[in-house]
């Protein structure tokens, strides 16, 4: 199954050391010291049977699938689809494990990405005194272009750092995430799309945390997070990421950027961060409707017109 490589990914984001808290794929009792510590992020662990691996040697144990919900994203919903995405394979988990020879050189593909990624930004900070990088997974609309300016007023550079990988039904693709990006980089003169291998958990504020730590083990030294950062279907609280990032701030050397999210302001007629223009007529923009219309090949008003023609 194509969706196995997740494990690979996630095996060269171990070699890589793009993890703070863990260098191996988890044993029962690494999993449990996880439930207790959220800025320890996203756990890496390993189902039985992934094609990649040999397991002669592995050590196995069985996930509490409702303890595990709980604790790392903390729902009892098990249909959620972190949920769906952990077990796909069932509940049995394996430790000890080798690479197979014959995908060494697939492994060496996302070595060298994290290796090249983290070159790239040393030479960034060279060049630019203040860089914030940010996560993002979909198409950007003038809601996230105040984001953007937001971030610019206060840095000389923004990265937009997303992640590429195995992503859920109906996710924007690789290839469209791209092109959208550059867009924005040719749009502002201080914007820099620089994209790396890793994975989706849909972790909601857990995973904002796991984000957070990646960009630090990246070498950045801020990272935005956004409302609902990597969260889905609605199970989040808007401001939990933020939240969380603010509680457990002093874990990490980078520094979280946050702020209310871009609106459209009926006042201003303009778009804006919320709570900074001190009024109260804004409208949310829809992230799901921008969706929407590019799916359906229509325009939406509430982002850039030449890229939706991009795009569409």
């Amino acid at each position: 199954m194509v969706d196995q490589e997740e494990y690979l990914i996630s095996y060269a984001n171990l070699k890589s050391e793009l993890f703070k808290f863990q260098k191996n794929f988890l044993d029962k009792k690494d999993l449990k010291r996880f439930y207790n510590y959220p800025y320890f992020g996203m756990p890496q662990c390993l189902p039985a049977g992934i094609k990649y691996f040999n397991y002669s040697k592995a050590n196995y144990f069985k996930i509490n699938k409702k303890i595990f919900s709980k604790k790392i994203f903390n729902t009892t919903n098990l249909s959620y689809v972190g949920n769906k995405k952990f077990f796909r394979y069932g509940t049995l988990f394996a430790y000890n494990v080798t690479l197979k020879k014959k995908y060494k050189n697939r492994l060496n593909f996302y070595l060298k990405n994290i290796s090249a990624t983290r070159k790239i930004i040393l030479n960034l900070k060279k060049k630019y005194k203040k860089i914030c990088s940010m996560q993002i997974r979909n198409a950007p609309h003038y809601g996230h272009e105040a984001i953007f300016n937001f971030i610019l007023c206060r840095f000389d550079l923004l990265v937009l750092n997303p992640i590429f990988g195995i992503k859920k039904k109906n996710d924007f693709s690789d290839k469209f995430i791209t092109k959208a990006l550059k867009f924005m980089e040719k749009k502002y003169k201080k914007i820099k799309f620089l994209p790396f291998w890793t994975n989706f958990y849909y972790g909601g504020p857990r995973e904002a945390l796991h984000h957070l730590a990646m960009r630090e083990k990246l070498g950045f030294k801020n990272f935005y997070i956004g409302r609902d950062h990597s969260g889905a279907e609605n199970i989040y609280n808007p401001k939990a990421s933020s939240d969380y990032a603010k509680k457990f701030s002093k874990k990490f050397k980078i520094k979280p950027i946050t702020s209310g999210g871009g609106y459209y302001c009926f006042k201003c007629k303009n778009y804006v961060i919320k709570d900074l223009c001190g009024h109260k007529n804004l409208l949310n923009i829809s992230g799901t409707k921008f969706r929407s219309c590019l799916t359906r090949k229509n325009i939406y008003f509430h982002a850039d017109l030449d890229l939706q023609k991009l795009l569409i």
